[in-house]
């Protein structure tokens, strides 16, 4: 007999298979010892992988029947699976989610108050807002195959929601990106060799990359740091190119903020960094009062198959703004810092 599943048991994400099999085996061998749980109309509110495993081991399932109010029900199945389930930090963050989408009777329809609120559910799973929030943007508009991910653990819920801001939350631009990523095997986009020749010609040399690839290093510069240097806890110095990692590992703002205290501090002597072009971050707001490249159409990145589905900008920190402009004009139009006049007296 087919059962109809409730909306609340969808909240949490259905086993993959190796964990589905070892559960039937448990099953064929011990019989069900947990009951799997009906709403009053029937519906699966949980134990929907219970019910699969006894298909697999063709044992017959017992039913007991839930018949509290949604929001008694919703309780229900967090309170039960919170014990049962060893989710990442990602994957708690898209449960909480889903739970705070929940009205009385089903899903939000954009009239009736949310069971849960946002703060409520991370709270209920132990993850910050901001996570629910960014669990929100990917539920809401990224592919299955990287909410998958994200559940998964392969990829954190902020670099997917990262990704997908970037995208403009275009769903087709999301998977080409995705895709890219995992076709490459890599966590890295390597630099076009075009947009270094231009870095190498206004510096002369490029004295550090502090986020450099592993194996034989893509950019040529004097020294570099791999992911296994540890660049961010290193001094940096001179002339500097920076490409930051953006993805499972994280937001590129440590790095731009890095990048800023060391030009600050005037050990970096000039700067160029390489960034998507999100102009309404934190990070890219500490790049304010510096000359930005915001390149034409998408890049090709290194050996990637096609091109990346977000805008690139390039940030020069230096005294050379003039000749950056000149040389980077031909990648896209170029900016500068006008800083507010001052206030008569």
């Amino acid at each position: 007999m087919e059962h109809v599943v409730s909306p609340i048991a969808e909240i949490y994400p259905l086993m993959g298979t190796p964990e589905l099999t070892e559960l039937a085996d448990s099953i064929r061998r011990n019989g069900l010892r947990e009951p799997v749980v009906l709403r009053p109309d029937g519906a699966v509110l949980d134990g929907r992988n219970r019910l699969r495993a006894c298909a697999i081991a063709e044992v017959e399932p017992r039913f007991v029947e839930f018949a509290g109010t949604d929001r008694e029900a919703l309780e229900f199945v967090v309170d039960t699976n919170s014990h049962r389930r060893h989710l990442s930090e990602s994957a708690r963050a898209l449960v909480a989610a889903r739970l705070a989408t929940f009205t009385h009777g089903g899903r939000r329809d954009g009239g009736n108050p949310a069971l849960l609120t946002q703060r409520d559910a991370a709270e209920r799973l132990g993850v910050s807002e901001r996570s629910v929030r960014d669990g929100k943007v990917v539920i809401d508009h990224a592919p299955a195959e990287l909410v998958d991910d994200v559940q998964r653990g392969l990829i954190a819920v902020r670099a997917a929601a990262e990704l997908i801001r970037a995208a403009g939350k275009d769903k087709i631009l999301v998977a080409e990106y995705h895709r890219l990523r995992r076709a490459s095997g890599s966590t890295e986009w390597y630099t076009p060799p075009h947009v270094l020749n231009l870095v190498t010609e206004l510096f002369g040399a490029i004295d550090l990359d502090p986020a450099s690839n592993e194996g034989e290093p893509w950019v040529t510069a004097r020294t570099y740091y791999t992911k296994a240097d540890d660049g961010l806890s290193r001094e940096w110095s001179g002339r500097v190119f920076l490409n930051p990692p953006w993805d499972s590992q994280g937001s590129p703002g440590p790095w731009v903020a890095k990048l800023v205290d060391e030009y600050t501090t005037g050990r970096v002597s000039e700067a160029i960094c390489l960034l998507p072009a999100r102009v309404n971050t934190a990070w890219m707001d500490r790049l304010a009062p510096y000359a930005r490249c915001f390149v034409r159409g998408r890049l090709r990145f290194g050996d990637a198959t096609g091109d990346a589905p977000f805008a690139v900008v390039l940030v020069y920190l230096g005294d050379r703004v003039q000749e950056f402009v000149d040389l980077f004009d031909a990648l896209g139009s170029c900016y500068g810092h006008l800083p507010p006049s001052s206030s008569a007296q």
